[in-house]
This record gives C-alpha cells, sequence and structure tokens, in this order.
C-alpha cells in the first residue's frame, strides 16, 4: 500500500468516526429524554397508587377538630383521634373508620343535638365515649340514618337521648362490644333488617335497654340488658332471633308487641318485675328441645338432664316448652383453627372457664370452677363437642372421680353429660377416659414381663446360694 493510499484510508476513519460520534452525541440525549420520560411515568404512577392508599389521619396533631379531618379524609381513610375531650357534633358523609384511643377521646356535644351522625355506608367506629347529647326523644349519642354495612364496636355511649339509634334502611350492620348506659332508650333499630347486636352491655334506661321497631331478620345475641324499664322490646318486628342474652332486674324482661315469628331461646330471664310482656304477639321459645332460663320457673327435672318437666307459659299463645332448669352459659373454645361451642346448663355460678390441650403433660381437659350457697345441691349438664374431646369421660369435682350420666341426646357431634355435686367453689376437670382396651393391653404384655423378671430373679437367688 502506497502512503497516499495509507493517507486517504486515515481519513476516510476519521470521517466515519466524526459520523459515529456524532450519531452517539445525538442519541445520548434522546436515551436520557426516553429514561426520563419513563422514570417520570413510574413516579407518576407511583404517587397515583400511593394517594389511592388509605391514609392515617391524626387528630389533634393533624387537625385540631374531628369533622375537619372527616372534610379532608378520602374514601377508606382511618382517623385516629387521640385521647381528650372534643366538644363537637361529628357528621360522617362518607367511607372510613374513626378510631378513638381506649375510650378515652371523649365527643362531647355539650347536651344538644346529635354528636354523632353517619350518612354514608361502610363506616367504623371504635374506641369512643359518646356522650351529652340534646335531652330530647330525637338526639342521639349516635345516629344513623340509611346507611348500610356499619361496624359500631367498643365504644361507650352514655347521657344521650338514645345511646345508639340505626335508622331508615341502616341494614346490615354490626353492634358490638359498647357500653351503653344512662340514656332514655340505650339500642334502636328501626325500619331496618339484617343488623347483630351482641355482646354489649346496656343498662340503667330510661325506658329500653334493646328497642327494634319494625325490623326484620335481626340477630340480638349475648347481650347484657340490666336495670331498664324494658330489657328488650320488639314492635312491629318480625324473624328476630333473641338468643344467649341475660335480662336481669328490668322492670319488664322482655316486650313484644305485634310482633310474630321470632325465635327466643337460651336467654337467662331473671328477676324481672315482670319476665315477659306479650301484646298480640306469637313467637316461638324454644329451640332443639332447649328453651330459656326464667328465674321463678319451679318445675321438676325427674329425668336430670337440665330440662324442667313441665312448660312454662307466658300466655295462651306463647310458650316455653323446654324451660332450662339452670342458666345457659356457651363458651367459645380456640383448637386447631376451629371455634368450638361448650354449652353449659347450671345452677352454679362457673368461672375461670378454660380448654388444656396439654393437661398433665399429654391430654386434654376442660377445667372451670363451680360457685354456690355452701351445701345446697349443685349440678351441671354440659356439651362438648367430640371433636374437641371424645364421647368417654373421666370427671373429677375438687379431685374426686364423680359419677356423671351420659345423656340420650349425645350423637357423633355433641356428648351431653350431667353430674351433680355439693355446693361451695369446686374446680371441675374433665378428660378423656383412659381406654379400657388400652388398660387390658398393658396387662397382657405386663404379666409376662413380670413372671421373666420374677424367674430371673429366682434363678439369681439360687446362683448366690
Amino acid at each position: 500500500m502506497t502512503t497516499k493510499h495509507k493517507k486517504l484510508n486515515v481519513i476516510k476513519d476519521t470521517k466515519r468516526l466524526t459520523r459515529y460520534r456524532y450519531k452517539m452525541n445525538k442519541a445520548i440525549p434522546t436515551s436520557f429524554a426516553i429514561l426520563y420520560l419513563l422514570f417520570t411515568i413510574f413516579l407518576m404512577g407511583f404517587d397515583i397508587s400511593v394517594k389511592a392508599s388509605p391514609d392515617i389521619i391524626h387528630v389533634p396533631s393533624d387537625y385540631a377538630k374531628i369533622q375537619w379531618a372527616i372534610g379532608n379524609a378520602t374514601v377508606g381513610d382511618t382517623i385516629f383521634v387521640s385521647a381528650g375531650i372534643y366538644y363537637e357534633h361529628v357528621t360522617i358523609d362518607k367511607p372510613l373508620t374513626l378510631q378513638g384511643e381506649n375510650r378515652n377521646s371523649i365527643i362531647d356535644g355539650n347536651n344538644t343535638g346529635h354528636v354523632v351522625t353517619i350518612t354514608a355506608d361502610n363506616v367504623n367506629i371504635s374506641g369512643f365515649t359518646i356522650r351529652n347529647s340534646g335531652p330530647g326523644w330525637g338526639d342521639d349519642g349516635l345516629y344513623a340514618n340509611n346507611s348500610k354495612w356499619c361496624n359500631i364496636s367498643h365504644n361507650i355511649l352514655t347521657h344521650n337521648g338514645h345511646g345508639l339509634w340505626l335508622d331508615n334502611h341502616s341494614d346490615s350492620s354490626v353492634l358490638t362490644a359498647n357500653n351503653v348506659s344512662h340514656n332514655l332508650v340505650g339500642i334502636a333499630i328501626t325500619s331496618c333488617g339484617n343488623n347483630i347486636v351482641t355482646s354489649n352491655y346496656v343498662f340503667s334506661s330510661m325506658y329500653c335497654g334493646i328497642a327494634l321497631e319494625g325490623a326484620s331478620s335481626t340477630i340480638i345475641a349475648d347481650n347484657n340488658a340490666s336495670n331498664n324499664e324494658y330489657g328488650i322490646w320488639l314492635e312491629w318486628s318480625t324473624n328476630v332471633t333473641v338468643t344467649g342474652n341475660a335480662l336481669t332486674s328490668n322492670l319488664y324482661g322482655i316486650h313484644l308487641k305485634y310482633s310474630d315469628d321470632n325465635m327466643i331461646f337460651h336467654n337467662n330471664i331473671i328477676n324481672n318485675t315482670q319476665q315477659a310482656q306479650i301484646i298480640n304477639s306469637t313467637s316461638i321459645w324454644d329451640a332443639d328441645f332447649e328453651g330459656n332460663y326464667w328465674s321463678n320457673y319451679y318445675g321438676l327435672d325427674a329425668y336430670q338432664d337440665g330440662i324442667g318437666d313441665s312448660p312454662y307459659t307466658i300466655d295462651a299463645n306463647n310458650t316455653d316448652n323446654y324451660p332450662l332448669m339452670g342458666t345457659f352459659s356457651d363458651f367459645t373454645i380456640p383448637w386447631e383453627e376451629q371455634l368450638h361451642h361448650v354449652t353449659t346448663i347450671c345452677n352454679s355460678t362457673i368461672s375461670d372457664f378454660n380448654f388444656n390441650d396439654a393437661y398433665n403433660g399429654s391430654m386434654k381437659a376442660l377445667i372451670f370452677n363451680v360457685t354456690g350457697e355452701n351445701e345446697t345441691a349443685g349440678f351441671c349438664r354440659i356439651r362438648i363437642p367430640t371433636t374437641l374431646i371424645n364421647n368417654a369421660f373421666t370427671v373429677y369435682v375438687d379431685g374426686v372421680n364423680t359419677t356423671y350420666t351420659l345423656l340420650p341426646r349425645s350423637n357423633a357431634t355433641h356428648s351431653y353429660l350431667y353430674f351433680t355435686y355439693e355446693h361451695s367453689t369446686k374446680e371441675v376437670v374433665i378428660i378423656p377416659e383412659f381406654p379400657s382396651i388400652i388398660i387390658l393391653l398393658m396387662i397382657i404384655i405386663l404379666i409376662p414381663v413380670a413372671t421373666i423378671l420374677s424367674k430371673r430373679k429366682t434363678s439369681t437367688n439360687k446362683g448366690d446360694t
């Protein structure tokens, strides 16, 4: 190759390199622009996703007033209200959660109007004390109007017109574990359906503890209503299940007016001036051969199964055919990722009920205390799921092996045991019976072993001599 040709090639290579650098210099900003655009889109998407997720708003650190926090919240947000007294009238008009601090977050209506009003679906309120509404019949601690799927739990509602009122198609809501006292009416449900009222303590209402008017398909379960004029009031209500409630020391335990086709069973109706008042109503007062406990029932239990031999007559159209001889209790046992219900009918006070799945290191046991007036006769009828303990048992009362009766109602799913004792405070332990076949096998195995050992001992002794 000549020098001239070498120079021409160098020139060509230089031109190519220049064009390549130009293209690269042009491509690099373009690439950065594309990357920047993609990154911006990513950030926009990230920003959108953050805004779409529920926020937690704090009162008073973010907003001084609860209502201001609600006004600035979006659907699904949680408003956490720190302990303190908030003199407000609060309206919740969007789905959100209002969370108080251990009932020490107090919303005080200053004796005027509704304290809290709900006008939206899917509202959750818990952990508050709601007090001092206006004094009138239409002034309420918490009033829900046409609001569905709400959850009102673990609140104190006191010194209001209605403590808690669901009205006008406020359907499919749950009211649970509220303490409701010193109101005109404790809990009211009117023109609503498919609600659940459970595990509330409602006492010292001027009129009704729990009142339903125009309600349907509602469950009232495991509430304690005491020292009200009416413990539970049903008017123009149908298909209501009333079960597991304690109605104690009211003027009227339960009142039905123009209310038919309701199920009322497993309630403890104790020491009310009038246990039940019925006006133009017919309902069912027992289910599955078990009714209610009436403290003024004086029938006998000749069969010793915890059920009275004669009915408890309320009026001509309402009869409890299977009155209970003792109070009804339902204990929930979580075991192996399931909830098991152990129920008792007992004339003792039951305390410290528990299930131990490693009693004495290896076996399952139900353990509880029974208390009654000293030297009086006590009894307990207990229903045990066979998945929890099988149908062979040993019952100990204060360490003494106690005879029990396995009642005829026992089946493949549940065992019914009945046993008696003399009252004081005693510990009951129920464990599986050691299977007799295992005892027999052990005897069969141990006899030859004992014989061999005996022979070896004899031969050893002879060898020593």
